[in-house]
């Protein structure tokens, strides 16, 4: 079985961390999740903060998962994206 280990980071601000639709981190913390081989899985967050705050997520297992994200809030507060990866 594959692991996903994520971490998040927000200042002044939520973050919410999905993995398949299923909340897995909120805020700033960090998770480690069973994945089943051969399926595949959809990230996706949001963000909200005040205009100009920054936020980070990192996903750094499975490698076909591994993401590094920097990344301010636009100017109205809030942000969203989202990647799909297989096990």
């Amino acid at each position: 079985m594959a692991k996903l280990v994520a971490s998040t980071f927000i200042g002044n601000g939520s973050l919410w961390l999905y993995l398949d639709n299923h909340l897995i981190v909120q805020n700033s913390d960090s998770v480690t999740v069973e994945l089943e081989k051969g399926i595949e899985y959809i990230v996706h967050w949001f963000a909200a903060a005040d205009p100009g705050g920054s936020y980070s997520i990192t996903i750094s297992s499975p490698r076909e998962a591994e993401y590094q994200l920097t990344k301010s809030v636009v100017a109205y507060g809030k942000d969203h994206g989202a990647f799909r990866f297989k096990a």
